[in-house]
């Protein structure tokens, strides 16, 4: 079995509490390779990647996981240093496959003109409401995940919409394992090609059928 180094790269509005039974779990060597602050607010998704893959370590047989934008990123950071494989999960390959509203150009100009902190308490009472109410919330909703949300300052969250609809989507990656949810609403199942289908999977799939996903990883990187 080769040994891989395993780097989980997190989704939109998520940081390294997602992947908490990954790390866990000792038959994999894993880390989380946490978000950065955009350099300014112009930078582009693949500027941003560059600069997170000068955070790797690049001694071992590298593997990338991609939650949800997470995927995105792992496209780009792969341009960057040698990966291997890479293992998309609730997440697009390529511009084809992000959902249309995301691609409607200059569709997210009004953030310019709303503040990071507004954008923060936004999306904390989207979800304090939401998990209560919405199904796939309130089935993942728990302190940890709490927390998560709540620790946001709104400046990240806003780069990504704003930067998710100017995304090129130029993918080259040839060895990859895409696990997508047939109940997935944030890309929809229709829109995404060459993946292995999750009966009942929604877009919090990596915490609700955690040792599914991490069963299969494990296969993929044999």
């Amino acid at each position: 079995m080769k040994n891989y180094s395993l780097y989980l790269v997190p989704g939109f509005l998520t940081d390294k509490t997602i992947y908490k039974n990954f790390l866990l779990d000792e038959r994999l060597d894993c880390k989380v390779l946490e978000f950065i602050s955009p350099a300014d607010k112009d930078e582009s998704i693949e500027d941003y990647a560059k600069r997170m893959a000068e955070k790797i370590d690049t001694s071992k047989n590298l593997a990338l996981l991609g939650t949800s934008f997470g995927g995105i990123l792992s496209i780009e950071i792969a341009k960057h240093i040698k990966v291997e494989k890479i293992i998309f999960i609730s997440s697009a390959k390529n511009r084809s496959e992000l959902n249309p509203l995301m691609k409607i150009k200059n569709s997210s100009k009004l953030l310019d003109f709303i503040p990071d902190s507004f954008v923060k308490k936004t999306i904390e009472a989207s979800y304090d409401l939401g998990s209560k109410i919405v199904p796939d919330l309130k089935e993942i909703k728990n302190e940890e995940i709490g927390e998560m949300i709540h620790n946001i300052d709104g400046t990240l969250e806003k780069w990504i919409i704003k930067k998710i609809n100017t995304w090129k989507g130029e993918n080259e990656v040839e060895d990859f394992l895409h696990l997508h949810g047939d109940k997935d609403p944030v890309f929809p199942i229709k829109n995404i090609k060459n993946f292995e289908k999750i009966e009942g999977g929604n877009h919090n799939m990596i915490l609700t059928k955690s040792k599914f996903i991490r069963d299969r990883v494990l296969e993929f990187l044999g």
